[in-house]
């Protein structure tokens, strides 16, 4: 209520204090320069009058210069070109010598310069405010005629005085009617202020008011009407929106509504976890910064329907609505399905080809021993030796199969850290006719499991000899930035740089550029063990005109 009153009191007051300062200002403006008007042709009226006498002969006019001083409120004064006073009215003739220099008054010296001139200002003799006429006098004095009355000096000070004090007396009685007229209204516009409050914190026990000013009281019922009106039409429509909401927020699915400009109206909590950029009001073909974003929704936006798409190695199958006025755009999240779906097929696609060749050889050499049943025992006992390999060969698959896909799928879970002398000392080389030269420089466990590291330095070492034509494998295992870094070096062949890129691939093997194959799953456990902890499997070649495979893995907190 206060500021509402200080407010409607400023707006009234403040308009009347202007209205009346403007006019007193103008008024006393007109007033002191029609004042000077007149004193400035009553001083050059008397300046004519005294130049009519002999001013040289000081004996002849002083009496006369008295006389108009002690009549009136004009004083004359007559002074050389020197500046010295040769004489004044308003003092004696003894006392003239006594005067200060004049050469230095404005007046005296336009005088002096061949023009007459008027000044305005607080005389030093007097103290009073005076209007100045001086002009040239017999080309030898400057004859000076000054107004020192009241009247005129009143213009200057009292009047100035006596507006301020009618100024202070107008403004208290304009602050007491503006104090007045602010309170009249102020009551009914507080009553309607109180009506609007009740109805805005949906007051159930408010009472409605008699308000004294007709219309406001009018006002305040229709509002109090309509409000509950409204009232219960928000209780139905927030009802309405909050089972809406719980269903939409729950589902799976991401759920955007687009107007026809493509600005993202609602969306539900899955849209926002699926894409982090997304905000109510933007376009997200215009004012999305992410790039990979912008393109994905412009993709879906020009096919339309139901479509499937790729966005940050995640699959959405997505269902665009085109409504009147509205687009529907609802997302569904099907990577993990879709790369279901491509495992299955890469492994079956891909076991069934590595089987084929360990089938063949037990199938040829078994009916090979199933159609001779008297081959010499020397000859059976080589079939008998190729079945058992591609047996051998089959269960390998099988073995390696079954260990990338659990890896794969069951995640990260220490059991146990890593001790690397326990590892070292448990390592099983298969078929190992080489040398194997172990660096191992740390000391410290690490909080990584100790079966996954025991897995990367087994398919490493038992790469190398299978592999490598030389006779040496070396084995450095060391610290670098917090990390434990694993390398297993070879003395060749060199693996070739097209290879190197898809090395650690399902079921890739470099047969052609090495003197063995194998089934292509042991690298691929390597590299997937070392992006469990954050770190990275490559190779490079080394000193000993071979292959280095560096592993780097990142303890686990």
């Amino acid at each position: 209520m206060i500021k509402y009153f200080l407010k409607l009191f400023v707006q009234i007051f403040i308009p009347f204090l202007l209205v009346f300062t403007i006019y007193t200002a103008f008024s006393h403006e007109k007033a002191v320069n029609n004042a000077e008007k007149s004193y400035k042709e009553i001083l050059k009226t008397y300046w004519l009058l005294v130049s009519n006498y002999n001013l040289e002969n000081q004996n002849q006019v002083s009496s006369v210069l008295k006389a108009i001083d002690n009549k009136s409120d004009i004083r004359i004064t007559l002074i050389d070109k020197q500046g010295n006073v040769i004489l004044d009215s308003s003092v004696n003739e003894k006392d003239t010598l006594s005067l200060e220099n004049h050469l230095s008054r404005v007046e005296v010296q336009n005088a002096l310069l061949g023009s007459e001139y008027y000044d305005i200002r607080k005389s030093a003799t007097t103290g009073r405010y005076s209007i100045y006429y001086a002009a040239m006098y017999s080309n030898k004095y400057v004859l000076r005629i000054v107004s020192d009355g009241v009247i005129f000096h009143n213009l200057y000070s009292k009047l100035k005085s006596d507006i301020i004090l009618f100024f202070i007396i107008y403004a208290l009685l304009s602050a007491v009617m503006s104090i007045y007229l602010a309170f009249k209204l102020t009551i009914p516009a507080l009553e309607l202020s109180k009506v609007a409050k009740a109805i805005s914190e949906n007051k159930s026990d408010f009472i409605m008011p008699k308000i004294s000013d007709k219309v406001m009281n009018e006002a305040a019922s229709l509002i109090y009407n309509i409000n509950m009106l409204l009232l219960h039409e928000k209780q139905a429509l927030n009802t309405e929106r909050s089972i809406l909401s719980n269903i939409i927020n729950y589902i799976d699915e991401a759920v955007i509504l687009f107007s026809r400009d493509n600005k993202v109206l609602k969306a539900n909590t899955q849209a926002y976890q699926f894409f982090g950029t997304l905000k109510e009001g933007i376009n997200p073909l215009v004012d999305n910064e992410d790039y990979e974003s912008a393109v994905f929704f412009c993709d879906i936006f020009e096919k339309k329907g139901i479509l499937k798409h790729i966005y940050k190695d995640h699959v959405y199958e997505v269902y665009i609505k085109e409504m009147e006025e509205y687009n529907l755009a609802v997302f569904r999240d099907i990577t993990n399905q879709a790369d279901y779906d491509d495992f299955k097929a890469e492994l079956t696609a891909n076991i069934a080809h590595e089987m084929k060749t360990p089938v063949a050889i037990i199938m040829a050499a078994s009916e090979t021993l199933l159609h001779d049943k008297d081959m010499e025992k020397e000859f059976a006992d080589k079939f008998l030796n190729k079945i058992h390999t591609g047996s051998k060969r089959l269960n390998n698959i099988i073995n390696q199969t079954l260990e990338l896909y659990k890896i794969e799928n069951t995640g990260l879970n220490i059991e146990e850290t890593t001790n690397i002398e326990n590892i070292l000392s448990n390592i099983m080389v298969k078929d190992n006719i080489k040398k194997i030269i172990y660096n191992n420089m740390v000391k410290k466990e690490y909080n990584i499991d100790n079966l996954h590291v025991e897995m990367i330095l087994t398919n490493l070492i038992n790469n190398a000899t299978k592999y490598s034509t030389g006779e040496k494998i070396y084995v450095k295992i060391y610290d670098e930035n917090n990390a434990l870094v694993i390398e297993v070096s070879d003395e060749g062949p060199v693996i070739l740089e097209r290879e190197r890129k898809r090395i650690f691939e399902r079921f890739y093997t470099v047969s052609k550029s090495r003197n063995n194959s194998g089934f292509g799953l042991g690298l691929s456990i390597v590299k997937h063990i070392s992006l469990l902890y954050g770190g990275k499997a490559s190779v490079y070649t080394n000193a000993y005109n071979g292959n280095t495979f560096k592993v780097v893995l990142y303890e686990k907190s």
